[in-house]
């Protein structure tokens, strides 16, 4: 039986899975956890998943080429994920068990292995919206935010610093010094995090004498990640000039949601938008439409809901 990419943007994962140790590159995530939202949750078995590397790339907002999957499917199928139950107690697996390319059709299959860990789950598993972690470009970003959403309701999870590095199999290079693996990995994901997706995150670092040897990151719900913000403006500030360019260009959104110049009512295209939609996001008290009204994130959430 055979399945094909979904509008489903939702996958489960065992805890198990989100906490064993690999490494793989942002492309290899992407395409993982895209694959992963055509499981369901009643599926009895991993089917033959079918599709087309165009459907793939509107599911994704990505532009990968033949070449590109051929390249990807290569190294992810030499890079396996390793469970650890104890010291004496551990499973090694690959993801996939193939990949064939048709023409334009692309079809493979998860391996077997790991039927325990997405479908038979029998207790702890966590569920993310991939939407959420494609933006994301770093591939510990996206690790860190799955390690994270785990505890989510709990608020807060402590990671012993070298287990934390096993677990995301960090490069020697980046392991020589803590400040290297502090700007690179725990710094990077706690701003993409707090950009992207629906934690609001921050860590504080425990020390024995000089050496940082755990770090505790308190977790809470971000109501104004990227996606949320842009829903905000689409429906309280539309055609309100959000922003003067630094040559003095009035910045607005129209009524369906795309960013325009008002002053030639020039749309603005799909990747300039993007990076303009992240400027403002991150600098959304300074926005002209906030301005003489301080910008007060929880109001104009409260707003937006229509509370």
């Amino acid at each position: 039986m055979k399945t094909e990419l979904t509008d489903r943007n939702y996958s489960r994962q065992s805890h198990l899975i989100v906490n064993a140790k690999y490494a793989l590159t942002p492309t290899e995530i992407n395409l993982i956890l895209t694959l992963l939202t055509t499981i369901k949750k009643d599926d009895e078995d991993f089917k033959d998943y079918e599709f087309t590397l165009s459907e793939f790339n509107k599911k994704t907002k990505k532009s990968m080429t033949t070449k590109d999957l051929n390249n990807t499917v290569k190294s992810l199928m030499g890079k396996p994920l390793e469970i650890y139950v104890s010291e004496k107690k551990w499973k090694i697996f690959h993801w996939f068990s193939y990949f064939e390319c048709d023409g334009s059709l692309i079809t493979c299959r998860f391996d077997k292995a790991l039927k325990p860990y997405l479908l038979e789950i029998k207790d702890r598993f966590v569920i993310s919206d991939l939407r959420m972690i494609l933006p994301m470009r770093s591939s510990y970003s996206k690790r860190m935010y799955l390690l994270l959403k785990e505890y989510s309701k709990i608020g807060m999870r402590t990671f012993n610093v070298e287990e934390l590095k096993e677990i995301l199999k960090v490069p020697k290079s980046k392991q020589e010094k803590y400040s290297k693996f502090k700007s690179d990995v725990l710094k990077k994901s706690e701003a993409d995090i707090n950009k992207f997706t629906d934690l609001e995150v921050s860590f504080t670092e425990r020390k024995r004498g000089r050496k940082v040897i755990e770090v505790t990151f308190t977790i809470k719900k971000n109501h104004t990640d990227l996606k949320a913000f842009i829903s905000l403006i689409r429906e309280l500030y539309v055609n309100e000039i959000l922003y003067y360019t630094k040559d003095g260009r009035p910045l607005k959104c129209s009524d369906k949601g795309l960013l325009y110049y008002s002053d030639t009512m020039e749309n603005i295209n799909k990747v300039e938008s993007l990076k303009l939609w992240e400027y403002l996001h991150e600098n959304k008290a300074k926005l002209t439409c906030f301005q003489g009204n301080l910008f007060d994130e929880e109001e104009v959430m409260n707003k937006l809901k229509g509370n």
